[in-house]
């Protein structure tokens, strides 16, 4: 396992403590999740993007969409 060198000002580094505190968390845990999130964040707004760049201009009924779902 590597490990990453984050600098914080005096700051953040309690608030992000106090926090990893209150949750009974270790702040490597809590950073790591942070970043996972803003990733996967990322990947859905690219995802979405390029769903809107596809759309063929027909549009479905929520009654429909279910419909075809079998729900």
């Amino acid at each position: 396992m590597s490990v990453t060198t984050i600098r914080l000002n005096k700051q953040e580094e309690a608030l992000f403590q106090s926090y990893a505190e209150l949750t009974g968390q270790p702040l490597s845990t809590l950073m790591k999740q942070a970043l996972t999130e803003k990733i996967e964040d990322f990947l859905d707004l690219q995802a979405g993007s390029e769903a809107l760049r596809n759309l063929s201009g027909e549009s479905v009924s929520l009654q429909d969409m279910m419909k075809a779902e079998g729900l």
